[in-house]
Formats: C-alpha cells, structure tokens, sequence
C-alpha cells in the first residue's frame, strides 16, 4: 500500500508572518508619527542644547540640503533674558529655567529673543550626539537625554538623518571668532561677549527657509503689547525665516498673548510652534499671508 506524506499548508503561514511584518511596520510609523512634534513641519530643525562647560549649541538639522551647523554661542555672551528675568550670562540661563519652573524653555525662548535664530526644540548635553555623525553616539542619544521638549520620533529621525550627513556637509561656527560677538568686560569685571550688530549673511543663510522666500508670503503684525518697537523686534525673526514683514500695526494695548492667522497650515504650524501662539487657519481678507498679533501677555513672556 502506497502512503502518501500530506504537504504543509506553507501559504497560510507565509501569509501570517506577511501580516505580522505589515502590522509591526503600521505601528512603527503610527508611533514616530504620534511622537514627532518638529521633524515633519520644518525644513530646518533648530534646537539649542546646554552644554556642561557652560557654553550653548545651536544646532540645525537641514533636510532640504543635507546639512548639519553647529553654532558655538560662548557661556559668557550676555544675554537679555526672557520673561523680563534681567540680563544673565547664557550659562547661566539653563539652570535659572530650572529655578523659575520654566525648564529649557526660558533658554529657547531666550536664544529668539537675542539672536532671532528660530530654535524651535531644546535639550541637555546628551543630544550632542544625535548631530555627531557617529553611529552609537547617534543612537545613544535617542535614549540618555533627560530633559527636552524633543518628541522620540524627532530624535529617531534626528539620529537617522546625522548618521546619513558626510563630513564635507557638517559645519562648526564658533561666535567667539566672528565679528557677531564682541568681546568686552561685563559689570560683574569677567570678560564676556555681546552682540554686535545684525545678523551676517553666512549665519541668516544656515536658518533661512528658500521655500517661504519663493511664495513672497508677506506678514502683517498687529502690535497691542503696549511696548515700544516689539513688534518690529519680533518682525526679525520672520525674517530670519524667509518672510518679508510688510507692516507693523500698532494697537491699543490688550491683554491678549499671541496669535498666528493665515491659510497655509505647515507655515501656521510653524510660527505657533515657534512663538508658543494660538493658530488659526483661515484666509485673510488683505493682502498679507499671515496675521501675526501680539498683546501684553506676550509682551510679558518676551
């Protein structure tokens, strides 16, 4: 009698795994797309990071170029402190966050405020490897940095993207070495540095957005914060950005924060990231892009 062996049923099994595999890479993207918070809305990922010497890093992320810059600001730059906090040496900025209750955030805040560089993302020493270009330095700041406003999608994809950056395209700018800095005493008798001047063309050319400078988006800035000039102060940083202020319209005082206006949603995003401001999309009925007002609340937090 002739026995036959049955096959096994390896389609059915094939299948399962097939589906274990799509059902593993669905969840991985839902969860970097639920705890990215900065990398998809940017073109360019601004954050500064406190280093243990004192002195601060600004680093930027260019994912239309593939470029990283890191910007070297010295512990000892006076620098005029948000959240009208007086003026403080920048390595001292970090720890006065901590006290106030304010984290990292009183130094991002500070960082626009001072240089009108758009940081949108802060963090403690350990990111220093998500810019570094090494692989284990890369993947062992994803999970040893403490304290950041960061999301895990962003340092993941932050990782991903320096391990891919050559070193022709990774650039070191120390301030101490450019004329942007000038190097004085301070009123406490130490050497120190303040900012002299505007912003050079080789730093605005590492933060400026070519895709906001095509669409000629021009912004309208509703001033009701009852201080003189802030809303041309704050006009700066937009035009960091890539978008030309068109007006300043001064308001009577109110005791509002801010708000970002306009129809483009990745653009809106961007400034109510940036700012901490309310967003609201919706097309303007004037020749302005973006309706960027702000009241004293803000004025106070400034």
């Amino acid at each position: 009698m002739i026995k036959y062996k049955k096959k096994k049923n390896t389609s059915h099994k094939s299948f399962i795994i097939a589906g274990i595999g799509l059902l593993l890479i669905a969840s991985l993207y839902l969860f970097l797309s639920l705890t990215t918070k900065y990398w998809g809305s940017h073109e360019r990922v601004s954050l500064v990071i406190n280093n243990p010497n004192g002195d601060l890093t600004v680093t930027t992320f260019n994912r239309e170029s593939g470029e990283i810059n890191n910007i070297q600001i010295p512990g000892g730059t006076q620098l005029l402190v948000s959240r009208q906090l007086g003026s403080w040496k920048a390595k001292s900025v970090w720890k006065l966050g901590e006290n106030e209750k304010l984290g990292g955030e009183l130094l991002r805040e500070s960082i626009i405020k001072n240089f009108h560089f758009p940081v949108v993302a802060w963090a403690d020493s350990n990111a220093e490897g998500l810019a570094s270009g090494n692989f284990w330095s890369a993947i062992k700041s994803i999970f040893l940095i403490r304290k950041t406003n960061l999301g895990v999608g962003d340092r993941i994809k932050m990782a991903i993207f320096s391990i891919g950056v050559n070193n022709m395209k990774r650039n070191e700018i120390n301030l101490a070495q450019t004329s942007y800095l000038k190097k004085v005493r301070l009123v406490d008798g130490e050497d120190g540095y303040l900012i002299s001047g505007g912003l050079p063309n080789n730093l605005l050319i590492i933060f400026a957005e070519p895709s906001l400078a095509k669409q000629g988006l021009k912004a309208n800035i509703i001033d009701a914060s009852g201080k003189n000039l802030l809303g041309q102060d704050v006009g700066k940083t937009l035009e960091v950005l890539g978008i030309k202020v068109a007006s300043v319209e001064k308001q009577a005082a109110d005791k509002d924060d801010c708000s970002i206006k306009g129809i483009d949603t990745k653009i809106v995003r961007k400034l109510a990231q940036l700012f901490s401001c309310q967003k609201e999309i919706k097309s303007l009925d004037n020749k302005f892009d973006i309706e960027f007002k702000i009241g004293e609340s803000f004025a106070k937090r400034y």
